[in-house]
């Protein structure tokens, strides 16, 4: 098995994920007249992630152009983690912040068609993101 400083570099300068990730993958249906609004909320939702949650270990945005719909999968350390830190359990803890006022706000303004579907999911195996070659 090649090491880190060897010539095989598919999982150099990646840290090993943890057993216990825990990934929540949330599909937002979007009004096709608010993609633009949608787009930019999660984004500046995103970078204040970026800066205030660090055991929030993935955040990134996807768009199925086939379906309209949105895509976040967001990665935690654990089980834990992602509980304090996801949008439901931020207020009920005092932890309004930049990331949870323009999440709130693609809601409040009606930019969704549907209630967000959100799947909590529970590591078993697998190898974590590789680094092109």
């Amino acid at each position: 098995m090649p090491s880190a400083t060897s010539s095989d570099t598919s999982t150099a300068n990646f840290p090993p994920e943890p057993d216990s990730a825990v990934d929540i993958i949330i599909t937002l249906a979007i009004n096709p007249d608010n993609k633009a609004q949608v787009e930019s909320n999660l984004l500046k939702a995103g970078e204040w992630l970026e800066k205030h949650e660090p055991g929030c270990l993935q955040w990134e945005v996807f768009y199925l152009e086939a379906t309209g719909e949105m895509v976040l999968v967001e990665r935690f350390n654990d089980l834990a983690t992602a509980r304090k830190y996801h949008p439901e359990n931020r207020e009920k803890e005092g932890m309004i912040d930049g990331g949870l006022k323009w999440a709130n706000e693609i809601v409040e303004k009606g930019w969704l068609s549907q209630e967000p579907d959100i799947k909590v999911l529970s590591r078993r195996g697998g190898f974590g993101l590789r680094k092109w070659q």
